[in-house]
């Protein structure tokens, strides 16, 4: 089967510890098996890395190694080692073990190497980064590897914004990974409105091996997005067969339990059982009523809600279930998308 996870892998306001041990427990309850922690914001896990970490910041990450054991979700950390492959020499090399083998010792199932959100202008850039991972994958030992390109998508607006890529980049690079190492890829574009099943099978066929799918959905962290909110089940995506399709993972909004209506319609969409959605969808707040007024509000942006809209939203963010708080910080303004969050 198909592996199904989802990544808190945003930028912006990320969640509170209680939110994620919490989150692990509806993922497992909808069929979901995987989380990835890979908040935008965690200075350790990108431009800190080398840094001393706190022992409060591995005591957390254990604690949902943890969690996440006792409930049946694999949970992975998502390392970016900013622009590393640039001077890959011994020094780097030896801080980089060093972080793989504490990330190692905090008990999680598998550590995601993650190149996305940099430049790609280097010199053999998957060479380099195909070093790192081989080397990663060395370290790791029985702990599983992952890896998310610089390009993770044909989508040209990566190269607008980190360089034009190098010529026939992905199939270098993935050729050189470990045979157990799935490349993330989010599709046609950076965020697809659709993910045909001919996609999926020409990449696998052209990288020789099945893709981990980086679903850019019900995402919301862009100045475009975050004045959004998504809780419509995914669409236009259809399930691929594992040799094409090793895992289909979500990445999250930055409101929790607001997120649970499109994650619940992963775990449908590869038919996991959904006998205990409703459970999950009470336990945080998800009334029918709170979703269909909220389902609008892909389209309809926060600063242009009219004062009636406005009212009836408020009057469901007064409840104290975690959505109903979500649902008010957001028409707060405390989720509005700041550019220096941007800190690569």
């Amino acid at each position: 089967m198909t592996s199904l996870g989802v990544i808190e892998g945003f930028y912006g306001r990320p969640w509170d510890h209680g939110t994620r041990i919490q989150m692990l427990g509806w993922l497992a309850a909808l069929g979901i098996d995987g989380y990835l922690y890979a908040p935008k914001s965690d200075p350790w896990l990108r431009r800190r890395w080398r840094d001393t970490w706190p022992s409060s910041e591995l005591a957390l990450l254990a604690g949902l190694a943890t969690e996440g054991r006792a409930v049946g979700i694999n949970v992975g950390v998502g390392l970016s080692p900013f622009a590393l492959y640039r001077a890959y020499d011994a020094r780097a090399r030896a801080d980089l073990q060093a972080r793989i083998t504490m990330l190692v010792s905090c008990g999680v199932d598998f550590i995601a190497l993650l190149f996305d959100d940099m430049p790609g202008d280097t010199d053999a850039l998957a060479e380099r980064q195909a070093e790192i991972a081989n080397d990663v994958h060395v370290w790791a030992g029985e702990t599983a590897l992952r890896l998310c390109p610089t390009y993770y998508s044909d989508d040209p607006m990566l190269d607008e914004f980190f360089g034009a890529r190098p010529e026939s980049y992905l199939i270098e690079l993935v050729g050189q990974l470990p045979a157990d190492c799935f490349p993330f890829w989010t599709g046609p574009q950076v965020c697809s409105s659709a993910i045909p099943k001919a996609h999926l099978e020409q990449l696998a066929q052209r990288l020789g091996r099945p893709v981990a799918l980086w679903d850019n959905y019900p995402v919301n962290d862009s100045r475009s997005r975050s004045p959004h909110l998504y809780l419509s089940p995914l669409e236009d995506r259809t399930p691929a067969e594992s040799t094409v399709l090793e895992s289909h993972w979500c990445n999250a909004m930055n409101q929790a339990a607001l997120s649970l209506p499109a994650l619940a319609s992963l775990a449908a969409l590869h038919g996991r059982d959904q006998s205990a959605g409703a459970d999950v969808f009470a336990s945080a707040g998800l009334t029918p009523e709170l979703i269909r007024a909220c389902r609008p509000l892909a389209e309809h942006a926060l600063g242009d809600l009219g004062g009636e809209q406005r009212h009836e939203l408020s009057l469901l963010g007064e409840a104290s279930s975690p959505a109903a708080r979500e649902l008010s910080a957001w028409l707060a303004g405390e989720y509005v998308f700041d550019p220096a969050c941007l800190t690569d």
